[in-house]
């Protein structure tokens, strides 16, 4: 502190403040900038001479080897699959008739299922194969479709083989008709408004299908299947479990039972269409769903005299 004073006083500090900077020299102090400076290149230093520092036999024993650039060989592209064009399901499964002499119409079997116009007033003959047989109860018809299907059979001729014998009701509508010979399963798209068809027969080959494909559903069938359909009526006892509604949609038939009746648990036989299920049905919350279209059943009570109530499906309750 004696040297500032000294030095104070020999400026004149006593007198008037001078605001010119004075630098001053400590010793043993070194500049931070300068030390941080010097840190940084013995880094740079040490980074610099590492490469040589370190053991390389490899480097040192043999010249590295070049690799040449070379082009980049791709595998070839898979081909593109040709996709076939697009059909609709009736224009690609539907057979084409041929006419032929005497009024025959001829279907190749294995072509898909055959369209048969057959307008009211008019029976029309569907030949089989020579040698195919078959019995009456393998003819096959939807309920009120205003067709009727005979088996028939000739006796001399072309005509010695058997037939089905299509016979329209005055006001018939497009139906399905199938049914199994001995040889092979037919699906027949039965129309009335094409012009009538009296005598069909089909051709086969070695490579026809076993059965025929069914035809696409017709535009008002679509709108039946996803519409409820409630025309039931039920018949007999009046127990307290008695269902308030029947009703299918869907394919499937719809039991519904009042507040707490499902708790009866009444014992649902379907009499038709047959089943080879001993149970055709299941139980969903307050309703029995049964997996086909019940056209008539009976529902069975478990209490003392066992309540019956008939279901049929067809007029009004």
């Amino acid at each position: 502190m004696l040297p500032l004073v000294i030095l104070c006083s020999l400026a004149g500090c006593s007198g008037e403040q001078s605001s010119t900077p004075v630098s001053v020299d400590v010793p043993g102090m070194p500049s931070p900038e300068l030390a941080l400076q010097k840190s940084l290149d013995r880094i740079n230093g040490f980074l610099g001479s590492l490469n040589e520092r370190i053991a390389t036999p490899a480097r040192s024993s043999f010249p590295l080897a070049i690799t040449h650039d070379r082009p980049v060989v791709l595998a070839p592209a898979a081909p593109a699959v040709k996709q076939p064009p697009v059909t609709s399901a009736e224009s690609a499964a539907e057979a084409k008739p041929i006419r032929g002499r005497n009024g025959i119409v001829w279907f190749a079997f294995g072509d898909g299922y055959p369209r048969i116009g057959c307008v009211s007033g008019q029976v029309c003959i569907v030949r089989l194969q020579l040698g195919e047989t078959m019995t009456a109860g393998a003819l096959s018809l939807p309920e009120k479709s205003g067709w009727a299907a005979d088996l028939v059979q000739g006796s001399h001729g072309i005509h010695a083989g058997w037939a089905v014998a299509l016979t329209p009701s005055p006001d018939p509508r497009r139906a399905v008709l199938r049914f199994t010979t001995n040889r092979r399963s037919y699906v027949l798209l039965l129309d009335p408004s094409e012009a009538t068809m009296r005598s069909v027969a089909f051709t086969y080959s070695a490579g026809d299908p076993a059965s025929q494909p069914d035809p696409p559903p017709s535009p008002l069938a679509m709108a039946q299947k996803n519409t409820p359909d409630f025309n039931y009526r039920m018949t007999g006892a009046q127990p307290t479990w008695k269902p308030m509604r029947i009703y299918r949609e869907g394919g499937h038939t719809y039991i519904q039972f009042p507040p707490g009746g499902i708790n009866a648990a009444p014992r649902l036989v379907v009499i038709s269409p047959k089943s080879a299920a001993t149970q055709p049905y299941r139980t969903v919350g307050d309703s029995y769903v049964v997996d086909l279209p019940v056209d008539d059943a009976m529902l069975i009570g478990s209490e003392a005299g066992s309540s019956v109530v008939r279901i049929t499906h067809g007029g009004k309750a």
